[in-house]
């Protein structure tokens, strides 16, 4: 009988401590909830820097969610590469590359247009090989791609939040 009161008595305490943690306002540290821009689509975006984008965005866009449908979200890439170092035989060893990033947030009443512009840069080595720079340029326009996608996000949440 000992036996039973006591595991009765720990049954008790747990439950009485389980709803103490949901009444407390405890949230998981990695939330499903979105940031409040509301049911976001990406419109697919030109080129491999664009693909790469796209896949950025539509990871923060999952989150998103809301009863109203999708708002479109349009971006238009332009992309420059420049040489930022150069060998001792006047060939470049390293390059940078520089993505603007125009982007246009659909309005969905009474939520009005969010538009704004991004620019963003990095640099990669520059290889004498036949087919060295494609992997070093690749790896370029995914690191540019989670930093526009990222300056991006942030800025879309800022002017919904001042929109409302």
């Amino acid at each position: 009988m000992d036996k039973a009161l006591a595991k009765l008595g720990v049954l008790v305490c747990m439950v009485g401590l389980s709803a103490m943690l949901v009444g407390c306002g405890f949230q998981p540290v990695y939330s499903t909830q979105g940031s409040g821009i509301g049911p976001v689509t990406i419109a697919a975006i030109e080129g491999r820097t664009g693909y790469y984008l796209r896949q950025e965005l539509d990871r923060r866009a999952v989150l998103e969610r809301g009863t109203a449908s999708p708002r479109v979200l349009s971006v238009k890439l332009t992309r420059g590469f420049t040489p930022a170092a150069q060998g001792t035989d006047g060939i470049s060893t390293r390059n940078e590359m520089t993505v603007t990033a125009t982007y246009v947030l659909a309005a969905a009443p009474p939520l009005p247009a969010v538009t704004g512009t991004i620019t963003t840069n990095v640099a990669y080595e520059s290889l004498d090989q036949a087919f060295g720079d494609v992997a070093l340029q690749a790896d370029a326009e995914e690191r540019v791609a989670n930093q526009i996608a990222e300056r991006l996000w942030l800025d879309l949440q800022r002017q919904v939040r001042a929109a409302r």
